[in-house]
């Protein structure tokens, strides 16, 4: 590894550090903390999703889809810490972390057969395989230890729907991107672009994770 590389690992590591340890002392500290931090998401998130779709034709609708797609995920993470508290919100983030890394840690190597190259290089049917996986051994995990509203007979196919969720939203914003012309939809953390590079799959995931609680109401 160079060192220009190396140098860019390192700012990724820690940005990743920091970013994860302030949403843990924010989640974890009360609903309102959390509730503040969503809301400054929410603007940062908006705000990011106008620079993917200024100067594209018919702005207006993709601006409502935009809201619409955004309000839909921030009101479903609000929806799981105020119903069933901080403890499933950093389970969902832990599993979306475990997705993404298992992907990306397989996928490396060992990714040979590519899932749509001319949106996103990098995904590929290897990486969705090893994703899928960990996620069903993570989801196996709390099933047997914790009280996920599954049965361990449905864990595959519930981490399976979980894996696809969260790459459609990782293809979806690498679709936004290339259309735009960007690499990155901002320049907000350091080493890893904008917030919606960090938070494309966890949105359709905490829409799936929160179908319980919009069910119980």
């Amino acid at each position: 590894m160079n060192a220009p590389a190396a140098s860019e690992l390192a700012t990724r590591v820690k940005s990743a550090v920091l970013l994860a340890a302030g949403a843990l002392v924010l989640t974890l500290a009360s609903f309102w903390s959390f509730a503040a931090m969503l809301a400054a998401a929410a603007v940062i998130l908006i705000y990011e999703w106008w620079g993917l779709i200024r100067g594209r034709r018919y702005r207006l609708v993709w601006l409502i889809f935009g809201l619409f797609y955004i309000g839909l995920g921030i009101a479903s993470l609000a929806a799981l810490h105020f119903f069933s508290g901080a403890e499933t919100v950093l389970l969902l983030l832990l599993s979306v972390a475990v997705m993404d890394s298992a992907a990306y840690f397989v996928g490396k190597p060992f990714g040979a057969h590519k899932i749509v190259p001319s949106i996103s290089p990098g995904k590929s049917w290897e990486g969705l395989i090893g994703a899928w996986i960990a996620v069903t051994l993570l989801f196996a995990c709390l099933t047997l230890f914790w009280h996920m509203p599954v049965t361990l007979a449905f864990v595959p196919f519930v981490a399976l729907l979980f894996t696809l969720l969260g790459l459609g939203g990782d293809l979806f914003e690498s679709w936004m991107k290339r259309r735009a012309g960007v690499k990155d939809s901002g320049r907000l953390i350091p080493g890893h672009g904008g917030l919606f590079d960090r938070v494309d799959a966890l949105i359709p995931c905490a829409m799936l994770a929160a179908l319980p609680q919009v069910f119980s109401l």
